[in-house]
């Protein structure tokens, strides 16, 4: 039909309605016009509000009516209202759904139809559910709907159903592709990052980073970063944007404001408390907890964006990844720190191990008239424990057992200062003015609380005599060949600890099938699965059951202790010295 046609039609209905008379044939006529504007309306490359409200102004002309709207099903269970003409103040923005799939009246009283001001509501369908609704206000002239009003509003929606549900498909996936978009934008600037995060192993330089790249990506103008300390308090370690004294130094205990179970929220969404109250007061919009699962070592307190901008979802998923990011290259500097200090200490306790290695003699000195032994195991990689044989003058051999307090490199050079002293000093006085000379030296040279606890003998091979000295170590168990039990207790305090020490010299004469037996603490404090502690008495019936020489019987103590430890295993150096008395 040409334009000019057309014109004669609306103006003959026009002239029609003016005398108050509806020509049928004309008034269908005027509504298929109608349909075919809304159709190409609908279907032109306009924007889809500009389109809706072009087509709402085009149903509103056709039925004369100054109030419209058309309201759009957003997938919640609600209508919300898209485009709209002369809707009274206070008009609802949404719509509860309706079911009815034909127009409908709205009938009288308070509802939200009412209270937009409409009297007619025509669903707008495809494939049986409702996608829109087309509301339409009182007519000119208080003139009713009729039945055929109804009908073209039927025949409308059937012909805007389609191109308002491809709008509405067309305007998500643009949504979704903006969406989209800024995820990839996102995802390159969190690769980038966290390649740079991974490439340092120092936690400031780490904080440094994840809070300059947020401010960055956020154009935020101020940021805190908080750590996690051992007073169970978050301990500021870095601020950027504002003065030192403008933030809070530190926080309360984390559990106040559960940071690690809530994951990353707006500081006026926190609980109320002194922590929401010092962010606030510091102008901080937003807290991102540094954390991988449940490991939380802090968090990065962020500002507000400019112009007023106020952080959405997705610029909080992007916050939480990238401090994901930074709490990964946090713990991998932790381990690093870890992994270099006990390699350290590996290497002390390897040169620990060599020095205490050393220390202990390479063979059994022969001695007539004495079968001797000796062992020595350390419980960990380096012990405590110390024995050693000094030849002296006149065919004499000094024994020493002693037992070092501490561990590590430490106690291995005091054992070494000890062995040196010994070595230089054996024989050259009686037994007791030697180890006190030795105290003086340690008390003069080594480190507080740090002692010796020591046994000390001179053996005259010749006269069976031995000359010894206990200073605090485990008296020595002293079997005879009749069966008696003695302890050695002849001495005096530990070496080492005290400026002073009183030390006595003790003498015992050995026969032959005498038994002397000397330990360090780890055989009587040697530990049962159960807890229990071997003990003096159980070390005396151990040596009463041995045999033959002195390597006998010391294989007979040590494998009675490894009995009683079982898999409990050992929990301090064990070490024996054994002499005994032969023809």
């Amino acid at each position: 039909m040409s334009t000019p046609v057309v014109y004669q039609y609306q103006q003959a209905l026009d002239e029609f309605r003016r005398e108050g008379r509806e020509p049928p044939l004309l008034k269908r006529m005027s509504e298929l016009i109608s349909l075919l504007d809304l159709t190409t309306t609908l279907g032109s490359s306009l924007t889809t509000g500009e389109i809706l409200d072009a087509a709402l102004l085009i149903v509103m002309g056709e039925l004369q009516v100054a109030r419209g709207a058309l309201y759009v099903a957003d997938g919640e269970g609600r209508f919300r209202l898209r485009v709209s003409r002369g809707l009274p103040a206070g008009a609802p923005e949404s719509l509860s759904g309706d079911a009815a799939a034909e127009p409908f009246a709205v009938a009288a009283g308070e509802n939200d139809f009412s209270r937009a001001g409409l009297s007619l509501v025509c669903p707008v369908r495809r494939g049986g559910r409702t996608i829109a609704l087309l509301g339409l206000g009182p007519r000119a002239e208080g003139r009713p709907f009729g039945r055929e009003e109804a009908g073209f509003l039927e025949s409308l929606a059937a012909c805007a159903a389609t191109p308002i549900e491809n709008g509405l498909i067309y305007e998500e996936l643009r949504r979704v592709n903006q969406s989209l978009s800024v995820k990839v934008f996102q995802l390159h600037n969190l690769f980038d990052i966290g390649r740079e995060l991974t490439a340092s192993l120092d936690e400031a330089a780490i904080e440094r980073l994840a809070s300059t790249s947020l401010m960055g990506h956020f154009l935020a103008s101020r940021c805190a970063v908080y750590r996690l300390r051992g007073n169970g308090r978050l301990e500021r370690t870095q601020v950027r944007g504002l003065r030192a004294e403008e933030a809070p130094g530190e926080l309360p205990d984390p559990d106040e404001v559960k940071l690690c179970a809530a994951g990353p929220r707006r500081v006026d969404a926190l609980p109320p408390g002194a922590a929401r109250d010092m962010l606030a007061a510091a102008r901080f919009a937003l807290v991102v907890p540094l954390s991988t699962g449940s490991t939380c070592s802090g968090l990065i307190a962020l500002g507000e964006q400019p112009a007023g901008r106020t952080y959405g979802e997705e610029d909080v998923d992007f916050a939480a990844a990238l401090a994901r990011q930074a709490q990964a290259a946090l713990e991998a500097a932790l381990l690093h720190r870890v992994r270099i200090e006990k390699e350290r200490q590996d290497r002390e306790l390897q040169i620990a191990r060599e020095i205490q290695q050393g220390l202990l003699p390479k063979t059994r000195p022969q001695v007539a008239g004495f079968d001797l032994a000796a062992l020595s195991h350390s419980c960990y990689q380096v012990g405590g424990d110390y024995y050693d044989f000094i030849p002296l003058a006149g065919g004499r051999l000094a024994m020493v057992i002693a037992d070092v307090s501490g561990k590590g490199t430490p106690a291995s050079l005091m054992m070494a200062s000890v062995h040196a002293s010994l070595q230089a000093m054996a024989g050259t006085a009686a037994p007791h003015e030697l180890l006190q000379r030795l105290n003086r030296f340690l008390y003069d040279n080594t480190q507080e609380s740090r002692y010796v606890t020591l046994f000390y003998g001179e053996l005259d091979p010749a006269r069976r005599l031995l000359r010894y000295v206990d200073a605090g170590h485990v008296p020595p168990y002293l079997r005879r060949a009749d069966g008696r039990e003695e302890r050695l207790r002849t001495g005096g305090p530990v070496i080492g600890l005290l400026e002073d020490v009183s030390l006595d010299t003790g003498e015992v004469r050995l026969e032959p099938g005498d038994l002397l037996t000397v330990v360090t603490d780890g055989v009587t404090e040697a530990l049962s699965p159960a807890g229990e502690e071997f003990g003096d008495a159980r070390v005396a019936a151990a040596l009463a059951e041995a045999r033959g020489g002195a390597q006998a019987a010391l294989e007979t103590l040590v494998m009675a202790v490894e009995a009683w430890t079982g898999e409990a295993g050992c929990t301090d150096d064990l070490t024996v010295l054994t002499l005994r008395a032969i023809s």
